[in-house]
C-alpha cells in the first residue's frame, strides 16, 4: 500500500498524485468524484467545488511540494498560516481533475511561501500565494505578539 501524500484522511485529502518539478516546485492533481459530499449541497442542481476547498487543494499541493523538497516524510502535518491574493477565476464541476502547479517563493524557518496555480484542463481556475507552517503556533504567535505591542498612536497630553 502506498503511503498517503498528505496527513489527511481519505475524505479530506485533495492530492491524488504528485510529480516533483524543479528546485522547490512540483505539480499535484486531484480528481473530484461527482459523489463527493460537498457537491450535493453546493449547489443543488448546479454543483460546484467550494472556493475554500479549492484553496485547501492548493495548500495540500504546496505542502506535498515542501515535504518532498525538504526531505521530510510524506504526510507530515503542515498548517495553513496565510492565504494571500488567492483569486478564483472559474468554478470547478464534478468529475474534473484539478492540477495544481506549485513554486516555492521563499522559506523562512518554519514558514514557507508558495505561488500556486490551479488548472482544469488548460484553463486556470485559481491562483495566489499561500504560506504554510511546520508549527501550528507560528501564525498565532506572531499575531499575539503584534496585539501586545505598544500602541504607536499619539496620546493627548
Amino acid at each position: 500500500m502506498n503511503k498517503p501524500l498528505t496527513p489527511h484522511g481519505p475524505g479530506f485529502s485533495f492530492v491524488d498524485g504528485f510529480t516533483p518539478g524543479g528546485t522547490g516546485g512540483g505539480t499535484a492533481w486531484k480528481y473530484l468524484a461527482p459523489e463527493s459530499p460537498f457537491f450535493a449541497d453546493h449547489f443543488p442542481g448546479a454543483p460546484v467545488m467550494p472556493a475554500v476547498l479549492l484553496a485547501e487543494c492548493a495548500a495540500q499541493a504546496a505542502g506535498t511540494v515542501w515535504m518532498h523538497a525538504s526531505g521530510h516524510e510524506p504526510g507530515t502535518p503542515l498548517f495553513l498560516a496565510s492565504i494571500e491574493r488567492f483569486r478564483v477565476k472559474s468554478g470547478v464541476a464534478p468529475g474534473a481533475t484539478v492540477r495544481t502547479e506549485v513554486e516555492t517563493m521563499r522559506q523562512m524557518g518554519k514558514l514557507a511561501q508558495f505561488e500556486v496555480h490551479c488548472f482544469v484542463d488548460d484553463a486556470e481556475v485559481a491562483a495566489g500565494h499561500l504560506v504554510l507552517s511546520m508549527d501550528n503556533h507560528s501564525a498565532s504567535d506572531r499575531s499575539e505578539k503584534a496585539d501586545r505591542a505598544p500602541s504607536q498612536s499619539p496620546t493627548a497630553p
